[in-house]
């Protein structure tokens, strides 16, 4: 689909949304100290700049006849999805070649190679940021892919880009509001539709403690459950077959988002949270916890506009 359906709300507090999974790891290469997280460069050539389309940081290949490249850490895909390769680009390209390019493996290790595919940026001047992109299909065997800005032939340019994406089509969300929840609570969530891809579960709230989620598939016959971090950049659970119904126990340090993914048809997924009730914190040594009511669909998706409220958090240094 083109565009996702509007948001409906199949109980208090429950909203079903459609939305598009990102795939890239810190694809904004905003975290980090010395490097970008998540990201390798070559030894020469690959500079992590204070230019960005949005934030404050992107990635810079600053190179007179010779090359470079920004590698992202591997991460998983699902095999035959297609999905759409996108990054914004600013500054000049002079001579040679330079690619945004997903290349697809068949581990999650990425040593085993299958193929690539490639967005060329043409050479000329770049002064205002511009986006480009193109989708692709993951091969049949493909299991993990990384992504790349570079130059693999000796090339001439000052090329910035940032905000990169390999996004999924358009799946379907259940945003959770933890206010309009009983605490600590169990939630049973059945598909509005079946979809032989995924399907994902977004739960909104604010514990910084540890605890443990107890998350039981029920899967027609057999499926495979994966479980992200916020932003989708870490497995909290890796993808694990099921079959018919089984719970899963799954460790969650309580911050931000709780979202498991379903691959393949299954009848209910429910989410069981001993959380006794959301909890914030006082300012620490190192500086400030703030809190502020945000746009479920803004905070996740990068929207404008958004259904529900929940709350966000963001650390700010002394």
């Amino acid at each position: 689909m083109s565009t996702p359906p509007p948001p409906v709300e199949v109980q208090p507090g429950v909203v079903l949304n459609y939305g598009r999974l990102n795939r890239i790891p810190n694809s904004s290469v905003e975290s980090g100290v010395e490097w970008p997280d998540d990201w390798y460069h070559s030894a020469t050539g690959a500079i992590w700049a204070n230019v960005a389309y949005t934030g404050f940081k992107g990635l810079l290949l600053n190179v007179t006849d010779s090359v470079a490249d920004w590698r992202c850490k591997a991460f998983q895909v699902l095999a035959g999805e297609a999905y759409t390769l996108q990054a914004w680009v600013k500054g000049e390209a002079v001579n040679g070649e330079f690619f945004i390019t997903v290349r697809w493996w068949r581990d999650l290790a990425a040593t085993d190679f299958i193929s690539e595919d490639n967005i060329p940026i043409p050479l000329g001047s770049y002064p205002n940021w511009k986006l480009f992109e193109a989708v692709f299909k993951a091969p049949a065997e493909a299991v993990a892919a990384d992504v790349l800005f570079r130059c693999p032939t000796p090339s001439t340019g000052n090329l910035y880009a940032d905000d990169f994406a390999l996004l999924t089509d358009w799946v379907p969300q259940y945003r959770i509001c933890i206010e309009q929840q009983p605490t600590p609570f169990k939630l049973t969530l059945n598909p509005i539709e079946v979809y032989s891809h995924s399907c994902s579960y977004i739960y909104e709230g604010i514990q910084f403690y540890p605890l443990t989620v107890d998350l039981t598939v029920k899967a027609v016959d057999k499926a495979d459950v994966e479980v992200f971090d916020a932003d989708h950049e870490r497995f909290l659970l890796p993808r694990t077959e099921v079959t018919g119904e089984q719970t899963l126990r799954v460790n969650w340090d309580g911050g931000g988002v709780f979202e498991p993914r379903v691959i393949g048809a299954i009848e209910s997924i429910t989410l069981n949270f001993p959380v006794e009730k959301p909890k914030t914190v006082n300012p620490v040594e190192m500086g400030t916890v703030e809190t502020w009511k945000y746009s479920l669909l803004a905070f996740l998706l990068g929207f404008t506009g958004g259904t529900g409220a929940g709350y966000g958090v963001r650390r700010r240094r002394k």
